[in-house]
């Protein structure tokens, strides 16, 4: 356990490190880098921190040949020590630059000596730091105490999980695996055909702005993101849900990708939400040593996401109408919870309906194709999918659509030439009638992901 700091362990640590810089410049007779990190509160030496200690390191080596270096990791911090043959002010600007270059690295305090031993300081340059919290001068906000520890603590948690986020683009082999399998998910998803009213090899379903290169497009740019979903899983050491705001940061920069290789079509922001959380926890399962189950994975997800719609839907009733999403809108009208309900619940639509389905299926002999859309055809009979029900009244998710989906299913699906007659029949009406259910789809390529674990 990581013991908690008192004010004389903080004033002999500063003297401890003044006496080491002391020795380290006499002895190198060079530049000298001194990295520390800023952490308020009480615990400053975790695995985390000195990740970032090591981060800010491999920074400097990027840019300057290191004569020297020394590592220490004391209560109050991790630390570093760097001796570097180059002039002092252009080590010092460089060394700015890594303090300024991400969100994160505002907590990296890195001070550089010139060959005389005199701190160089970015005020001689009319350059102070900013504050933690509100970014005005840092000195003036400690001094006056502007800011509670617990605000300072909330916004140094923030800059942790940016920092996490930025982990994960160095790629394991195991998360690659994982990761894989995301994107086989989604491609599988829009390859099986017909899936009525979506986006399939034959048409655009119930859509004008996409197609199926759409998606293709999209899957592809998405392939970084859902690695890097299993990587931050899989470096993950806190709880499980933890983990859920890395997992948001790495999923928006991955939407970002989405919109630029679809020129600006959202072809698959929930899948993003979805398949994210999916593959984090797959990886954080696997650096425990827990069985990489979709039941593991489904019970795990239910705590990470525990009390989303309470934060997340309860608070709209605050917003103006032009303010609502299409998410809040249904909630506050009609109490639906959407996808964060079913997520919350452990996805039971997922786990006792479309895995047993798929399953049974492909135990038939059934082609993979086939037993994605009678898979598609299940979830339909049981899914509040909001995309439906945002062009729509909820009755016709819960009572139209049910019953179509009920009927193929009934006439053998994919199994039989009637069946198949129906689905093929039942994308034209749901195209006709503006149906497109995308939440749905989204479970689909959720249920192959958990499957294939």
């Amino acid at each position: 356990m990581t013991k908690e700091l008192t004010l004389e362990d903080v004033l002999a640590a500063k003297e401890a490190r003044a006496t080491r810089q002391q020795e380290f410049k006499e002895k190198h007779k060079a530049v000298v880098v001194s990295i520390t990190i800023n952490m308020p509160g009480a615990l400053k030496d975790t695995p985390i921190l000195r990740r970032l200690r090591d981060y800010a390191v491999q920074e400097v080596k990027k840019q300057f040949a290191v004569l020297a270096e020394e590592h220490v990791n004391v209560l109050t911090g991790p630390e570093a020590l760097l001796a570097i043959d180059n002039e002092g002010w252009l080590v010092k600007q460089a060394a700015m630059k890594i303090e300024e270059t991400h969100s994160f690295s505002r907590l990296l305090d890195i001070d550089v000596f010139d060959r005389t031993g005199i701190l160089l300081s970015r005020r001689d340059e009319g350059k102070g730091r900013g504050c933690f919290v509100c970014g005005g001068e840092f000195i003036l906000c400690r001094r006056k105490g502007l800011h509670s520890q617990e605000d300072l603590l909330g916004v140094v948690r923030k800059l942790l999980n940016g920092f996490k986020a930025h982990e994960s683009r160095f790629i394991s082999p195991a998360a690659e695996k994982i990761g894989a399998l995301a994107i086989e998910a989604m491609l599988y998803e829009v390859t099986c055909t017909p899936s009525p009213g979506l986006v399939d090899r034959v048409n655009s379903g119930a859509h004008q702005d996409m197609d199926f290169y759409s998606f293709m497009a999209s899957s592809a740019a998405l392939s970084g993101s859902m690695n890097r979903c299993a990587q931050a899983g899989i470096l993950h050491e806190g709880d499980v849900e933890e983990l859920l705001p890395v997992l948001r940061i790495i999923g928006l920069e991955g939407e970002q990708a989405m919109l630029a290789a679809t020129k600006g079509v959202n072809t698959q922001k929930g899948l993003i939400f979805l398949l994210g959380i999916m593959a984090g926890i797959a990886g954080w399962l696997q650096r425990r040593s827990l069985p990489v189950t979709a039941e593991a994975v489904l019970r795990n997800a239910s705590l990470m996401v525990a009390g989303i719609v309470e934060r997340e839907l309860a608070g709209a009733v605050h917003k103006s109408l032009e303010q609502l999403t299409a998410g809040e809108r249904l909630y506050i009208t009609y109490g639906i919870t959407g996808i964060r309900g079913e997520l919350a619940a452990g996805l039971p639509a997922v786990k006792d309906k479309a895995l047993p389905a798929l399953r049974e299926a492909l135990g038939k002999g059934s082609s993979v194709n086939d037993a994605l859309i009678y898979t598609l055809l299940v979830l339909m009979t049981c899914v509040d999918d909001t995309t439906v029900m945002h062009r729509h009244h909820p009755d016709k998710m819960r009572v139209w659509v049910r019953e179509q989906a009920q009927m193929v299913i009934q006439a053998g699906g994919m199994e039989t030439d009637e069946g198949r007659k129906k689905c093929e029949d039942l994308d034209k009406e749901f195209i006709l009638q503006n149906v497109s259910p995308g939440g749905v789809a989204d479970l689909l390529a959720v249920t192959w992901f958990l499957h294939c674990l």
